[in-house]
This record gives structure tokens, sequence and C-alpha cells, in this order.
């Protein structure tokens, strides 16, 4: 009977390391997958090579004369009001065990951008805000990854809200940058690649599974 506690618990364990939410990933094989361009109005647009791999990858374009201060824009967005990836990435991402969030990135502006996130509840409010801290290059595809931890130094707003309040209970994932100033205001529509986008796991989750499996293995031996 302890085996099987000790399994019932293990399996749960092994749920929260491997679930929907940290098995996320979108390639956009076959389409956009309803993610949307800046304002939310259109899907982006979807090309079936080319990406980071030479795979398929979504894109959207942004007019920076749309951009002359503020909050950085958003140009990318997966949201489950428009269902974005069948809502695959909603849901409590503390309990999941998330650490982490990683895309691949490509723009074609004449200078490198930091590119920025924003994870908010399914009512878009509260949300936290996001910077990466490397600069992505023109025409160059670039992996981004943010430390989604608490306290991490790549979560530099929480919008009004609290990290438990918004990371446990994820609906909207939003991708921008911050302008540069020598581009603020222009009349230059910018084009914004995504692909392979992917939630990460905590890593001590597969470990802390591996530990009780020995652990059992060795109640079974010494019986």
């Amino acid at each position: 009977m302890r085996f099987a506690a000790s399994a019932a618990l293990l399996a749960a364990l092994s749920g929260v390391a491997s679930g929907s939410i940290t098995s996320f990933v979108e390639t956009f094989d076959s389409d956009a997958a309803n993610w949307r361009n800046s304002d939310g109005s259109a899907v982006l647009d979807w090309f079936p090579a080319g990406g980071p791999d030479g795979s398929a990858y979504a894109s959207g374009t942004f007019n920076l004369i749309n951009a002359t201060g503020g909050f950085p824009p958003i140009v990318i967005r997966g949201q489950v009001g428009f269902g974005s990836s069948g809502g695959a990435f909603a849901g409590d991402w503390i309990a999941a065990g998330v650490t982490g969030f990683s895309f691949d990135f490509r723009h074609d502006l004449p200078e490198s951008i930091i590119v920025t996130g924003r994870f908010a509840t399914p009512a878009n409010f509260p949300g936290a805000s996001t910077e990466s801290s490397i600069l992505v290059a023109p025409n160059t595809w670039t992996t981004v990854f943010y430390d989604l931890t608490e306290g991490s130094s790549d979560i530099i707003s929480l919008g009004g809200g609290t990290y438990p309040g918004i990371f446990s209970n994820i609906g909207n994932i939003q991708i921008g940058f911050n302008v540069p100033s020598s581009l603020s205001g222009q009349d230059l529509v910018g084009r914004f690649d995504i692909d392979n986008i992917s939630i990460i796991p905590a890593p001590g989750a597969a470990g802390v599974l591996a530990l009780g499996l020995c652990g059992l293995t060795g109640r079974r031996r010494r019986r």
C-alpha cells in the first residue's frame, strides 16, 4: 500500500512536470494558430517556410508612426479571447511549475531592439511586463527567453497586480519591443516574425520525480 501511495504521489508530480501548460510549444506548422497582430484586429500572416529551422512561422507588422512614447507597442498577441493555440497555454503557471518563456523572434527594423513581453489574466488585467536582456539584431532569428520566477529581474512590472494573482491565471501573452528613440514616430512599417513559442517547466520537478523513483526502488529491494 505504501508503494501504491508513493506511486500515486509521483504520478501527480509527473503531471505537474509534463502537464498541458508546460508541454505547450507553438510551431505554427499549419497556420497562424489564431495569434493576432498589434491591435488584435487580424490573425498574423503565415509563411510555410523560412523560420529559424526552415519551417513555418507567423508574422505581423506595425507602423512606428504610432509609437511616440509611453508603453512599448505590442506587435504579437496570443489571447484566450482569440482562441490562440486553442488556449493551450492558459491556466495556472505557478501550479504547473513554469519558470520561463521562450520564442524565436526576427524583425526588419534598421536598428537592434529589446523585445518586451506581457503576461496577463484572461481579463487582460493585471499583467506582468517583461524585458529581454539581449538586443535582437535586424533580420536575424534570435531566441528570446524570459525568466518568470518570482522576483526575476526580467519582470519589470506587475501592473498593479501581484505575482500569484497574475501567474496563477494566465490567459494573455503579448510580445512587443522598446522603440529606439531615433525611430519613434517615423512612418516606417516594421515586420515582426515569431516561431517556436514555448513554456519552460521547473527543472526541479523532474529531479524530484527521479529521486522518488529511486526511493521506491530501494524500498522494494529491501523487502
